[in-house]
């Protein structure tokens, strides 16, 4: 496996001052994925942003775990929504300049 785009829990929590247990209870929340690279947990990059968010909520609104896991909900709920209008938006632009 490339481990170029991945980032050890370890590093991640080290440098952000949070416990590596937050981070596995964000996972069996189901909201961030993390993979096992030589024994050591690492996070893909692309979890790097939604990671640092929930962080963020967690600490400045002191947010609980169960808490993230329905804010990460929702906010894939407004993203799929938000391509749906995008879709139906162009179909009524075609449909408006035929």
């Amino acid at each position: 496996m490339d481990t170029r785009n991945y980032i050890r829990v370890r590093q991640f929590c080290s440098s952000h001052n949070i416990a590596e247990s937050f981070v596995r209870i964000l996972q069996e929340y189901e909201v961030i994925e993390m993979v096992e690279i030589n024994r050591e947990l690492h996070l893909h990059e692309y979890e790097l942003p939604k990671l640092e968010k929930m962080l963020r909520l967690h600490k400045e609104l002191e947010i609980d775990p169960q808490g993230l896991q329905a804010v990460h909900h929702l906010l894939q709920k407004v993203a799929l929504l938000q391509q749906e209008v995008s879709t139906l938006q162009r179909k009524l632009d075609r449909f408006e300049n035929s």
